[in-house]
Parts: C-alpha cells; structure tokens; sequence
C-alpha cells in the first residue's frame, strides 16, 4: 500500500513540473513559441480534414432539409392555387354581372323614373266625345305643356294617355278601352306581356304570357319598357286577379284588376314626359 501511494505522487509531481515547463517556455516564447507553433502545426494537419467532413455531410443536411421544406412548399403551393381559382370565379361571375347589367339596360332603356318627372294637375272635365268609347277630356292642354302620347295617372296608378291636345285642353284615352295597350312587367321587372281594356267595370288583360312564366295571384303589375312604349316604366297598373287559359294554349289568360277607380275619376296628372318609345296601340 505505501508504494503505489508513493508512485502516484512521484507521477503527479511529474506532471506538475512538466505543465510548469510548458507553460514557462509558452510564455517566454510568445507568438513564435514551441506551443504556438504545435497549435499551428496540428491546425494545418486538422484543417483539410475538417472541410473535407464538411464538404461531405453539407449537402446531406442540405438534402434532409429540403424534404422538410418541400412539403410546405406544396402546401403553400396548394394554398395559393386556392385563392387563385376563387378569384378567377369571382372575376368571371362580376364579369357576368357586369354584362348581364349592361343587356339589362340595354333591353329595358331605363328612362328617369316617373315620380321623379314633371307633371302638371287636371280636372276631368267631360267624357269622351265621337268614337271613343272610353276616354275622357281633361282642363289642360299646349299651353301647359301637354303633348300627345304623355301618360295620365292618379295617385293610385295608371289612367291612360294623351291622344288629343287643344290649347288648353286635352284628350285621354284610358287604360279600360280595349284599343290601348300597354307593356307590362311584374314588380321584379319579369317582361310579361300587354294589358288591354275590356270597358268599365271589367277587369283587364294581361296577353301574350307564356305559361313557362311564373305568374300567381296577387302579382303587382306595373308599365314596362316593352316594344319601346311611349309609358315611363313602373307606374302601377293593377294586380292578378285571375289566371286561366285552355289547356292547349302555350299562353296564360290573366285578369288584372286595376289600381285606378274609372268610375271616380275628378283629378289627374300628367306627367310632362314620355318614355322611350313612339305611339304606341291608339
């Protein structure tokens, strides 16, 4: 036991006296000292082993990498093919729109609406004279600016129009004679047909509906632009009262009862404009 105790210290010793050494000729020798020149000297030999090691394990690291970024890769990729088709169908569904809105337009020539036109007041002064069995003549006419073709209304809807102008006096025709027609559309602005009068005290007829419309009881009816017609678009006309029709007929047979009493008719307005279209079913 005393001697394996005694090496050991020998030995540590030893090597206490070698690490002074070393350290004493480090320091005395500086930069160019036998320690300095063994780091470098083991650098150089390390070095090019080292950047071989690299050069080998880069790309593999470089490679695993890529596999974990590919798969995002492919799910921004999907992402973004997303967005792409949905815009494509947004920018294909405006671009309908947009066409749809200009036909409409087109098809219809929207005039100024006609609450918002110029209308003049007048009294119903007498019923119709000669061969019109339904009409009537009202306190205005040139001088105050009634024309031909200007449409009549009350508060209610749809009176007629103007077919006869004096001075100060003018001639309407009303929407019960059968020789007027009118263009008609329901309130969603559907092109439907033509009313035309049956006398006083009996319901209109709407004619010309296909039986592929969509027509219930109860619909409102309102003037259209249909055929360019001389009435501004909108003024109410009556609602279904009845729908009917033979079983072999590709046409609806539709009763409108009408917005306007003719029975009461003391005061009415013309309205100072016309729509779009020439004379149209005097």
């Amino acid at each position: 036991m005393y001697r394996p105790r005694r090496r050991g210290r020998l030995l540590l010793l030893a090597f206490l006296a070698l690490s002074v050494l070393v350290i004493t000729l480090d320091f005395r020798g500086g930069d160019g000292g036998p320690l300095e020149r063994a780091k470098e000297i083991t650098q150089a030999i390390v070095a090019p082993i080292q950047r071989g090691v690299t050069a080998i394990t880069r790309p593999v690291g470089n490679f695993f990498s890529s596999i974990a970024d590919l798969a995002n890769l492919r799910e921004e990729n999907g992402r973004l093919r997303n967005e792409v088709e949905e815009l494509t169908r947004e920018i294909n569904q405006a671009r309908e729109l947009a066409k749809e809105n200009a036909e409409l337009r087109e098809y219809l020539d929207l005039d100024e609406p006609w609450y918002t036109m110029d209308a003049v007041t007048a009294q119903v002064i007498a019923d119709a004279p000669g061969n019109y069995s339904w009409a009537v003549t009202i306190s205005r006419g040139a001088d105050d600016g009634v024309e031909t073709d200007m449409a009549v209304i009350t508060a209610q809807g749809l009176v007629g129009k103007v077919i006869n102008v004096n001075a100060d006096e003018a001639l309407v025709l009303l929407l019960i004679d059968p020789q007027l027609g009118v263009g008609a559309t329901t309130g969603e602005r559907r092109l439907l047909g033509t009313v035309s009068g049956n006398g006083e005290g009996v319901d209109l007829s709407l004619n010309y509906v296909s039986k592929s419309e969509d027509v219930v009881l109860g619909d409102n009816i309102y003037t259209s632009n249909r055929n360019r017609s001389v009435f501004p678009p909108g003024i109410p006309i009556g609602h279904v009262s009845a729908i009917g029709g033979d079983a072999r007929d590709p046409n609806y047979q539709i009763s409108v009862r009408p917005a306007v009493d003719f029975t009461t008719l003391n005061f009415v307005q013309v309205l100072l404009e016309t729509g779009s279209g020439s004379k149209e079913g005097s």
